[in-house]
């Protein structure tokens, strides 16, 4: 007698994979469409899969929150290292933005679209933003700004990048790596240094070349 063939082997979805659909979902379609059994229809799985991992609802929305937040915090953290080695410059605030997960943006517009209809997440933005403005205040004031200044300096320049974010602004990539010694200049009164131009010809040469178009046959 022949053999049955086995049936394929059921994937087992991870703490992980539930993370990720939420989070598009989030992106897509907003907070309340992040629901348990729509989540569980689009992974084609069982409620129990997601029940493995997390308590409730409540527990997967804190583990996006709390995701959004470590990465800003990590970021935050990057820069300060790096002022800790080298004289503190708007280089590697700028360098994070460049090089950042190009996913971010649009999580970061759907959490702050989240954080009108919740407490305690425009707390968590309200927190993360006032952690970047401490940070780029500080930066403006060891250039030589007052208090004041600084601090307004430090708004428009989280402000300029948010809304960015916020316009889903679309520019190629080259162009904006122009543009940038430009922004530097009106956002810090000062000229891009050595080290924002090096940085900015190290991203032009890792960018990928142009596809060639290719040769019409002759008629």
């Amino acid at each position: 007698m022949t053999a049955k063939p086995k049936a394929p082997a059921t994937r087992r979805f991870t703490r992980e994979d539930w993370v990720a659909s939420a989070r598009k979902t989030l992106v897509e379609r907003g907070v309340d469409d992040v629901k348990v059994d729509r989540l569980a229809k689009q992974m084609r799985v069982t409620r129990g899969s997601f029940y493995w991992h997390f308590q409730h609802r409540r527990d997967l929305l804190d583990t996006l929150l709390t995701d959004w937040e470590a990465r800003n915090y990590y970021e935050i953290a990057q820069i300060r290292a790096r002022w800790a080695k080298n004289a503190p410059d708007l280089t590697e605030v700028v360098a994070s933005w460049l090089e950042s997960d190009p996913a971010f943006p649009s999580f970061d517009v759907a959490v702050r679209a989240w954080a009108r209809k919740s407490t305690d997440v425009a707390e968590a933005v309200e927190r993360s933003d006032a952690a970047w403005i401490a940070l780029l205040q500080e930066l403006f004031e060891k250039s030589g700004f007052d208090a004041d200044e600084s601090l307004v300096r430090a708004r428009i320049t989280h402000f300029h990048q948010i809304g960015y974010y916020a316009l889903g602004f679309r520019e190629p990539t080259a162009e904006r790596l122009r543009l940038v010694p430009l922004y530097y200049r009106v956002l810090t009164g000062h000229e891009a240094g050595a080290n924002l131009l090096k940085k900015l010809d190290d991203l032009v040469r890792e960018m990928p070349a142009p596809k060639r178009k290719g040769r019409k046959a002759a008629g």
